[in-house]
């Protein structure tokens, strides 16, 4: 009796876990697609989040060796199916020290701040000199500018005359920056401003021409000293520029000085030459009378 059941129980279950199986193949086979898809999905996200890894590893190395001024170059990292091995790298290309990179970095900046700040002093220095500048004129051709250059300006000008020739300059500024000219027109901007400052009584502030606050207060020293000894050399030059003016002034007195004299002696030859032939007339006149009055006579 107990065998008996035992068999029948044993044949429930079989008939259980071969109706469970039925169903799980029948629902396979029916739902064949929607499961390929989902396994497909799955996979493409597993794949994508292995990527999204490995490159965000990637990030973070960079950003810290490009914080460690070290840029980590593909060598070293070991990526890529044609990476070299670290040893055989390293012995054909040399590291470069974060010290050597910061050092050339520093020195490139110096190099920037020297520059920027005796363009600063120079151009501060002529527009206190020229007072009220106009706008730029964007537009303009060689032909244009050298208009501008045309009209020379002489030692006998006065301030006002400079200052309008000077401020007609710096309206061609930027355009003759395009064209050979551009030399020459800043060059007339200096000599400008360094006949109007001979011929005024105010005095230019050096503190104008250094207000760069990225270069003046930047946290490395050879930095800010840069940027200072640059005005410094800026001012050399302005004083070399003035230097040079006096002595172009001089020149053109001394030549106008020398052009007057000859004009004073070559006036009192005329002068002598007109002084010696007047007398002859009147002889010459008194001699065809005396002839006519014989010739009457007889």
């Amino acid at each position: 009796m107990q065998n008996t059941e035992n068999k029948d129980v044993s044949g429930i279950t079989l008939l259980v876990a071969g109706a469970v199986v039925l169903s799980v193949i029948s629902f396979v086979l029916v739902n064949l697609g929607t499961i390929l898809l989902v396994l497909l999905a799955a996979a493409a996200l597993w794949l994508l989040g292995v990527l999204l890894r490995a490159l965000a590893r990637s990030l973070a190395e960079r950003a810290r060796a490009w914080l460690r001024g070290t840029p980590q170059s593909p060598a070293r990292s070991g990526a890529g199916p044609g990476a070299r091995p670290a040893g055989r790298a390293a012995a054909r290309s040399p590291r470069k020290s974060p010290r050597r990179s910061s050092g050339k970095s520093v020195a490139k900046t110096a190099e920037q701040a020297r520059r920027s700040a005796v363009e600063d002093m120079r151009t501060a220095w002529i527009r206190w000199q020229l007072g009220t500048l106009p706008p730029q004129q964007r537009r303009g051709d060689a032909s244009f500018v050298a208009a501008r250059l045309a009209e020379v300006p002489h030692a006998d000008w006065d301030a006002t005359r400079l200052r309008r020739h000077g401020q007609a300059l710096w309206c061609v500024r930027d355009a003759s920056a395009r064209t050979p000219l551009h030399g020459e027109l800043e060059a007339r901007l200096d000599r400008v401003a360094a006949m109007i400052s001979e011929l005024t009584d105010e005095e230019f502030d050096t503190h104008c021409g250094q207000t760069d606050e990225q270069y003046l207060y930047h946290p490395d020293r050879a930095v800010r000293a840069a940027y200072l000894a640059g005005g410094s050399q800026a001012v050399e030059t302005i004083m070399g520029t003035i230097t040079a003016v006096r002595a172009q002034v001089r020149e053109d007195a001394a030549a106008r000085a020398a052009a007057d004299c000859l004009a004073r002696e070559r006036n009192a030859a005329l002068r002598a030459l007109r002084e010696t032939r007047r007398p002859a007339r009147p002889r010459d006149a008194h001699a065809a009378w005396e002839a006519q009055a014989e010739q009457i006579g007889r």
